[in-house]
C-alpha cells in the first residue's frame, strides 16, 4: 500500500510531454493528503530522474503553465524559499471527498473499494443447509444414476463428492 496515491485520471488528456508526466505522477505520489500539501522537492525529482536543478525547475515551469480544473498543475510561490503547490490536485481531492485533517474522504475511499471487491456468489447449492458430513452421508446414500448427474460445480463442498465417489468403488 506504500505505492498507493490518488490522481485525477483526467491528466491523461493533458498536452505533457512523458517526462512532465512522470514528475506530476511522482509529485502526486508524495503529496500528503490529510494535510493537503505538496512535498516537492527539486533534489529528489533530480535524483530520481537523473536531471540537473535547471532542467527540474524547467520541467516545473512548464507544469505551472498547464492548467487543469481552471487551475495550474503545479504552483509556484518565491518567497524567501521557493515552494509549491498543487491546486488542481488539491481540488481533484475535495471533489471526491478528501478535505483538510479529516478521515471522512478515507472512509468514502475505503467503502468505495470494499464494494468494487466484495463479490456475493448467489448460486443456488444442491443440499444448501447440509455441512459436508452430511453432504457425504446424503451423497452416499443415492442411486448410481443420480449421482453422476450431480457435478462438484451443483455442491457447496465440492471435495465430498470426489471422496464419494472414491469411496464407492
Amino acid at each position: 500500500m506504500s505505492k498507493f496515491y490518488l490522481t485525477d485520471p483526467n491528466i491523461n488528456n493533458l498536452p505533457m510531454t512523458d517526462l512532465q508526466f512522470r514528475i506530476y505522477q511522482y509529485c502526486c505520489a508524495n503529496y500528503n493528503v490529510k494535510k493537503q500539501e505538496a512535498f516537492i522537492r527539486i533534489v529528489n525529482i533530480g535524483g530520481l530522474f537523473q536531471l540537473t536543478k535547471n532542467e527540474v525547475q524547467e520541467q516545473l515551469i512548464e507544469l505551472s503553465k498547464i492548467k487543469h480544473l481552471d487551475l495550474p498543475l503545479i504552483a509556484i510561490k518565491n518567497d524567501k524559499y521557493i515552494s509549491f503547490d498543487m491546486p488542481s490536485h488539491r481540488k481533484f481531492l475535495e471533489s471526491i471527498g478528501f478535505k483538510k485533517y479529516s478521515n471522512y474522504g478515507w472512509r468514502v475511499l475505503n467503502n468505495h473499494l470494499n464494494e468494487i471487491n466484495t463479490k456475493q456468489l448467489k448460486k443456488e447449492y444442491l443440499y444448501p443447509g447440509l455441512d459436508q458430513y452430511e453432504l457425504y452421508d446424503e451423497l452416499i446414500d443415492l442411486p448410481e444414476e443420480e449421482l453422476k448427474k450431480v457435478t462438484k460445480d451443483q455442491l457447496q463442498y465440492p471435495w465430498v463428492l470426489r471422496n464419494v465417489i472414491k469411496n464407492r468403488i
